[in-house]
């Protein structure tokens, strides 16, 4: 069965406080049994902690604008035929000569498509 976890504050009191009570001024050499000095080797240096680093900011798209526009389908879900939105009358007209003519299962739907970006403003020419 697992243990609570206890407090980690207190825990990190006791180990700054083990860490200061250790010698922290060791020598850096011994004598050997026959007299020379033997070298002990260095700990490794740990890096200095870089800043913290900035944020990157992921630059917004502007979102696509859309269209609405009626669309017939057959039982496929193949596109036969699309009308703009205001042209309902057009799309429920087609869809029942489809039906009346091929006796399939056909059917209206919204689509949903981007719209075409606007064409650049035309440049005039500057007076003479």
């Amino acid at each position: 069965m697992a243990k609570r976890v206890l407090n980690r504050r207190q825990l990190r009191d006791d180990a700054d406080a083990a860490a200061r009570t250790e010698p922290t001024a060791a020598p850096a050499t011994e004598p050997a049994a026959d007299g020379a000095p033997v070298k002990k080797k260095a700990a490794p240096r740990k890096k200095a902690a870089a800043g913290p680093r900035p944020k990157r900011v992921a630059k917004k798209k502007d979102p696509v604008r859309m269209r609405a526009r009626w669309a017939v389908f057959d039982g496929g879900m193949k596109q036969i035929a699309v009308f703009d939105y205001s042209n309902r009358g057009a799309a429920d007209q087609k869809l029942a000569d489809m039906n009346a003519k091929k006796g399939g299962a056909y059917f209206l739907q919204l689509v949903k498509e981007p719209m075409p970006a606007p064409p650049p403003p035309p440049v005039a020419a500057p007076p003479a």
